[in-house]
């Protein structure tokens, strides 16, 4: 979220959840930079079949920091991955479906609607789709709204057994759980888990605001932002339900947004949006206790002035590289605009600035990786572009852009 967040509406009433043919996504464009042949994937690569299809998040309206300024968005963009470019399959009507996952089983798909309103009442929705194995196609399975006053969704993840869906409600200060059907289909919610605090920023952090979750290797305890009071928690999930083991408050007035685990489950990173920085704490993993703070290091380069905005934070499939995005609010500065990349000590945990890559971003909200690790892809929301930069396998740094794709304000990208 920005600063824009608590005056933006988003309000729909009644939407269609269907799927069109792709009209107005624009064909793929080259970079004018020359795509060097890759590097042997690194020895850490996950195994398992390569990708095939993309699926691209966005905003359809009152998007949070604004918009390119062209045609609008539809809802969720679906792409063929083939040859190293990408092509327009489908566009499937939805009302800001920001953020997505998919199903363990690689054959479900679900959005969250970053809404304030559904149907008359005052609550977000979640949205569940059938991925067709052949042709990469979503079919709308169900819509479930989300608990009343459990409004403007910021973020979802599925639990490892591919049981049950939890939501992040940014406005509404709470977590859901919605249970998943055999049929991929989302039940009613199932649990909810209410939040309370607040931090220094009285614009930003005047109540709680769940920002992300995320499962730790265990598959039943879920970490948790709260970017309004300035905490990470820990749940575990049972029985369709959360139950809080831990609370850490982190930096006061940081605005904890999203937050990776290394692979080794032995680290938990942080990126703070309202101060841009990255933090590294301990993580047990037998235990699902967070440890105390280890490092804290800027997102920005030294000398930089103006309003500071982090976004995405990505580890490095190989963990010994590290991720974060920043966004240009108010500020001058070339780098407002950048991706920082840090280098992982897999003992300690600690960071070491790498690199700050700038060129071909507009508001980078989000970042992914390729299972593989040879790819960065990063979304700018204000370019209406997906950037691919190529990662050294050695160096960790960034470098070969290509532009592989135009989405209308991209938010979230995922693969299956």
């Amino acid at each position: 979220m920005t600063a824009q967040t608590g005056q933006n509406r988003r309000t729909v009433m009644q939407w269609l959840g269907g799927a069109s043919t792709l009209g107005a996504l624009s064909p793929v464009l080259p970079a004018n930079a020359q795509q060097a042949p890759a590097p042997a994937v690194p020895a850490e690569a996950p195994a398992g079949p390569a990708p095939r299809f993309a699926y691209v998040g966005t905003y359809t309206f009152d998007a949070p920091g604004g918009t390119a300024g062209g045609p609008a968005s539809k809802g969720i963009y679906v792409l063929a991955m083939q040859d190293g470019g990408w092509t327009p399959l489908q566009t499937v009507e939805s009302a800001n479906p920001s953020f997505l996952a998919v199903h363990p089983n690689r054959r479900f798909l679900y959005a969250i609607n970053e809404i304030d309103t559904y149907q008359g009442l005052p609550t977000g929705t979640a949205e569940a789709y059938a991925i067709d194995e052949r042709s990469g196609r979503l079919t709308l399975v169900n819509r479930q709204p989300l608990s009343l006053s459990g409004v403007i969704p910021a973020h979802l993840a599925v639990s490892p057994d591919g049981r049950a869906l939890v939501v992040a409600l940014y406005g509404g200060g709470a977590y859901n759980v919605l249970p998943i059907g055999t049929d991929g289909a989302l039940g009613k919610v199932s649990g909810i888990e209410k939040e309370t605090g607040s931090g220094p920023d009285t614009e930003r952090q005047e109540s709680p605001h769940p920002h992300m979750v995320q499962f730790d290797a265990s598959g039943g305890r879920v970490l948790a932002t709260d970017l309004g009071s300035d905490r990470i928690n820990v749940f575990t999930l049972a029985e369709g339900k959360l139950a809080p083991i831990g609370r850490t408050a982190v930096q006061a007035g940081s605005g904890p947004r999203h937050l990776t685990l290394h692979p080794s489950q032995r680290h938990l990173y942080v990126v703070g949006e309202l101060d841009a920085s990255v933090s590294c704490y301990g993580y047990d993993a037998a235990s699902g206790a967070v440890g105390a703070q280890r490092q804290r290091v800027s997102t920005l380069p030294d000398g930089y002035t103006g309003q500071k905005s982090a976004a995405a934070l990505v580890m490095h499939p190989s963990g010994q590289f590290l991720y974060a995005s920043n966004r240009r609010l108010k500020s001058e500065h070339p780098l407002a605009d950048s991706i920082a990349a840090f280098r992982v000590d897999a003992a300690s945990g600690n960071l070491t600035p790498l690199q700050h890559w700038s060129e071909g971003l507009r508001f980078p909200r989000a970042l992914a990786a390729a299972a593989d690790g040879r790819h960065l892809y990063a979304l700018s929301q204000k370019g209406d572009t997906i950037l691919r930069l190529r990662i050294d396998p050695a160096t960790g740094r960034l470098d070969q852009p290509v532009q592989v794709a135009q989405v209308p304000t991209p938010v979230c990208l995922v693969f299956a």
